[in-house]
């Protein structure tokens, strides 16, 4: 009984020290709570602006006995642009320009140039330009369509450059316009709303400007055969402005 009676006070004195002791609750590794990094993650927006861009032009395909030089449009190219980033915040992605565009370059004859005979051709396209955007630098194939086109010499005259004498030039004579563009559409200033870029863009026609390049007078080489090579196909540089405002996709 003594030695009952000692185990049973021992028992009870080691049950009063476990309750002194601060019990803790174990849990499997899954339960457990821990503390979350909160990561902020930019929301997926896309940008839409408008550009207005000066530009030049050259032609790169001149009969024999002719020459070219650089012209200046007097009005600039315009339009409305749309860039959507592969990922939220990323400076990669596709884009695509909707535009009106003017292409234009001095045809002069290689001696005895004078202002009555160098003549200034203009042809303008409402232009689609998809294109990829690789941090700034742009690249892809501009088409363009609804063509219109005159010719002027430097002092002012209304000339005609076709063989049927039609001076309103159209879609009767020009076809649609293919062009590879490179060039860059960098961000100079910006705010949470939007952003202002520098928009600098060269083109290279690979079509020829004439649907059918026999009725394009200056295809012929010294005035005697037409040929397909000189077909009008410029070259142009513009630069300019676009301001871009930031739309949030949820």
């Amino acid at each position: 009984m003594q030695r009952c009676a000692t185990c049973i006070i021992l028992i009870l004195s080691a049950s009063l020290a476990m309750a002194q002791i601060p019990q803790r609750t174990l849990r499997p590794a899954e339960e457990q709570s821990t503390q979350s990094v909160a990561v902020q993650t930019a929301d997926y927006a896309i940008s839409v602006g408008a550009f207005v861009a000066a530009k030049a032009g050259v032609n790169t395909a001149v009969a024999k006995g002719r020459k070219t030089d650089l012209n200046f449009n007097p009005l600039p190219d315009l339009g409305i642009s749309i860039f959507a980033p592969f990922q939220a915040g990323g400076r990669i992605g596709a884009g695509v320009d909707f535009g009106y565009a003017t292409y234009s370059f001095v045809n002069k004859p290689e001696s005895g140039v004078t202002d009555a005979n160098s003549i200034v051709e203009r042809y303008s396209y409402v232009n689609i330009f998809p294109h990829v955007n690789l941090s700034g630098v742009v690249l892809g194939v501009n088409i363009g369509f609804s063509p219109s086109g005159r010719a002027q010499t430097k002092s002012g005259n209304d000339v005609t450059v076709v063989t049927d004498g039609t001076r309103e030039l159209g879609s009767e004579h020009l076809g649609t316009l293919v062009e590879l563009r490179l060039g860059g559409n960098f961000t100079v200033w910006e705010h949470q709303a939007g952003h202002l870029n520098l928009y600098v863009m060269a083109g290279y026609t690979v079509s020829g400007l004439y649907s059918d390049y026999r009725t394009y007078i200056y295809s012929r080489d010294n005035y005697t055969t037409p040929s397909a090579d000189n077909n009008p196909r410029p070259a142009s540089l513009a630069v300019g402005l676009a301001y871009y405002f930031r739309i949030p996709i949820k």
